[in-house]
């Protein structure tokens, strides 16, 4: 564990403590006039978008819990993390609601991913099919005039998908020729290392998602439960975890925007990960233990911003204790 890391994580703990903010104790973090600190922010690497440290995962957000997503749009958080798939199209359509007439379009950034797209046989069927798509999204659901992150491929799971020409050259042309969006991305859960080294070596994506969390960064210690004979189709099993240290080096090195996920899903870590925690953070922290991980990733040079899944008022309350400690 780094230096620079030891100190992130005793100031996050320290910071929350200080603002009252752990373990929440009946404190009502977004009842009127109680406010928390500023909401920190990082440069998304070349993009140079000064984005939150939080990024609202939007996966279940829907038009009941527009209010959780306003909350913390009040408490700073400008990036929103969607996909086409989502609540079949429920969660874009619940963020177009909430950027319907804003005035204020430009603080606030739509990170989607283009569920179930594939690149066709050649570019310009790509393109054409590509930009039929990003349309009627942002006409149908986003009810805007452009997307801020495009990522694609969603769910990229090897080197020969992120390096697909044909994509590429039609992604360009949505970005450059057509200016439906502003930033291109993929993101990846599946051979995610080796995928994602692949695309920063490849130099075409701005941003990337992919799964890093404590058990992915201290892979020699990380330890994998494996299924008994006979019990792989009774218990699902989590993906094992991978080593992302040379991923998270390379993306600092050549200024890739990286926005974290899964840092604190059970199914993307080790059946050690509480020992592994005890050696990452002070005896006496008291942040909660999906704080600890969330804190992790935050704490992992070329992190720009970590996606938490907020579904309910603990979620965003946890989430902005962090990101404002």
């Amino acid at each position: 564990m780094s230096v620079d890391r030891r100190d992130f994580i005793k100031g996050v703990a320290a910071g929350a403590v200080g603002a009252g903010l752990v373990g929440m104790g009946g404190v009502d973090l977004l009842a009127a006039g109680k406010k928390s600190g500023k909401m920190k922010t990082r440069i998304l690497g070349r993009t140079k978008l000064e984005v939150s440290v939080i990024t609202y995962g939007c996966g279940g957000l829907r038009e009941k819990t527009l209010k959780l997503l306003e909350a913390g749009v009040d408490r700073g958080i400008n990036l929103f993390d969607t996909a086409w798939g989502y609540g079949r199209g429920e969660s874009e359509r619940t963020i177009g609601k909430f950027l319907q007439g804003r005035k204020d379009r430009e603080k606030y950034f739509v990170l989607t991913k283009t569920s179930g797209f594939k690149a066709r046989a050649t570019a310009k069927e790509t393109y054409e099919s590509l930009k039929a798509a990003v349309q009627k999204d942002l006409k149908e659901r986003l009810k805007t005039d452009y997307i801020d992150i495009l990522m694609c491929p969603h769910g990229a799971s090897s080197a020969s998908a992120v390096r697909n020409k044909a994509l590429q050259e039609a992604l360009t042309r949505l970005k450059e020729e057509d200016e439906l969006i502003k930033w291109i991305g993929t993101s990846s859960h599946s051979n995610y290392a080796a995928t994602c080294e692949a695309a920063i070596e490849d130099g075409f994506y701005d941003v990337l998602m992919p799964v890093m969390n404590v058990a992915t960064e201290n892979f020699a210690k990380a330890k994998v439960e494996r299924p008994k004979e006979g019990e792989g189709k009774k218990k699902r099993w989590g993906r094992k975890p991978e080593d992302t240290a040379n991923m998270m080096k390379l993306a600092k090195k050549k200024n890739v925007g990286m926005v974290i996920m899964k840092a604190a899903n059970p199914g993307f870590l080790s059946s050690n990960v509480d020992d592994l925690l005890k050696a990452e953070f002070p005896k006496d922290s008291k942040l909660s233990r999906h704080q600890k991980l969330y804190s992790f990733a935050l704490a992992t040079k070329g992190t720009s911003s970590v996606t938490v899944g907020i579904n309910a008022l603990t979620h965003l309350k946890e989430a902005i204790a962090l990101g404002t400690a």
